[in-house]
């Protein structure tokens, strides 16, 4: 069947990611997919369109190669003029975990969304003033939109009032990767021991982490391997790739106990309005390895489908609904109908005060 083709203003949600493997993962819970959209000439992004659930959504990111804060806030700085009617995003993708037992057990393939009830959503570290032994950070990021932050609320219910034998829906979301065979044994989860260990435990030199002794482990409660735990929390964002145990629970601990590590938010939170989400791909420490980055990205790709499957279509039926009773005094009306004056096709207040027709 031939790919739709529908205008630049039916697009409501982008998809943010900064690898390749990312974007893959994200292609991969769309339920359709849709021709590219006229750019104009001086426009530089490139987009994949389609729609999740009831929502059209636009996917970007950097040139290949291009990583950081920098690359992303170009990518994000052009999405609103090619379409007009994208009011959020989501930021989806991989990053480095941060284990903090025994309250907050991050692993392999866990998820971490920037949410937390305390805090801030995203940090800036390594921006602000640098004083003797540490850097003072200065600047606060935006937070993500109120209206995704509540559908986090009803993700998160729906997460754990999932029934006893019921399947979860980052199982359901993960299945999609079979019908793609270029691509199902690449993100399927990896065969290798999820380890975690010790903060004063570097990596030795050449070797291998299956090598390491198990003295050197840190012992955690046993869990199924299907088993992917959601953390809300700050998210630590800068341009250094973090392979430090020790300083990577330094930060975590200066800031609001923080469980991830990346490179891009901090690129986007100030330039548009976002929520990330995180698949742990590694412990942000001198083991890390690129095994679990595919594995990660599946399930942030999973959780945002999931994500946008709960939160509702804004549409104006009230105000259509509303018309066709008073046409004529509704038709007087100065009214714009964008974001900006109606919200959630929710009815100005003085429609109810107009005379009724006596026709």
């Amino acid at each position: 069947m031939a790919a739709k083709r529908l205008t630049a203003d039916a697009y409501t949600v982008a998809l943010i990611y900064a690898k390749p493997l990312e974007l893959h993962a994200i292609s991969v819970m769309l339920d359709e997919h849709h021709e590219s959209v006229p750019l104009h000439h001086s426009h530089t992004n490139e987009y994949k369109l389609g729609r999740i659930g009831n929502h059209n959504v636009a996917i970007a990111g950097p040139s290949r190669g291009a990583q950081g804060k920098a690359a992303i806030a170009t990518v994000v700085s052009q999405i609103r003029f090619a379409f007009p009617n994208i009011s959020v995003g989501l930021l989806v993708g991989i990053g480095g975990g941060v284990p903090r037992l025994p309250e907050h057990d991050v692993r392999l393939g866990d998820v971490v969304i920037g949410a937390p009830e305390v805090g801030p959503a995203v940090v800036q570290y390594d921006f602000g003033k640098q004083l003797e032994d540490t850097i003072e950070v200065t600047r606060t990021l935006n937070k993500p939109p109120e209206l995704l932050l509540k559908v986090v609320n009803i993700l998160d219910d729906k997460y754990h009032t999932t029934e006893e034998g019921a399947e979860d829906f980052f199982a359901r979301h993960l299945r999609r990767f079979a019908k793609f065979p270029k691509l199902k044994h690449r993100f399927k989860r990896p065969e290798m021991r999820d380890r975690l260990f010790q903060a004063d435990y570097n990596h030795e030199l050449g070797s291998l982490c299956s090598s390491h002794g198990i003295c050197y482990e840190i012992e955690r409660p046993d869990r199924p391997p299907d088993d992917i735990l959601i953390h809300y929390s700050t998210i630590l964002s800068g341009d250094l790739v973090m392979k430090s145990a020790t300083r990577r629970d330094e930060l975590s601990t200066k800031h609001n106990n923080a469980l991830c590590f990346e490179m891009e938010a901090a690129g986007l939170m100030d330039v548009f309005p976002c929520l990330v989400i995180r698949g742990i791909c590694d412990y942000s420490d001198s083991h890390k390895t690129k095994e679990w980055q595919e594995y990660a990205a599946a399930v942030a790709g999973a959780y945002a489908r999931e994500l946008l499957l709960n939160m509702a279509e804004r549409i104006e039926s009230q105000l259509h609904a509303a018309a066709s009773q008073e046409p004529e005094a509704i038709k007087s009306l100065p009214l714009r109908l964008d974001d900006h004056h109606n919200i959630g096709g929710q009815v100005p207040a003085n429609i109810h005060n107009l005379p009724r027709s006596t026709a």
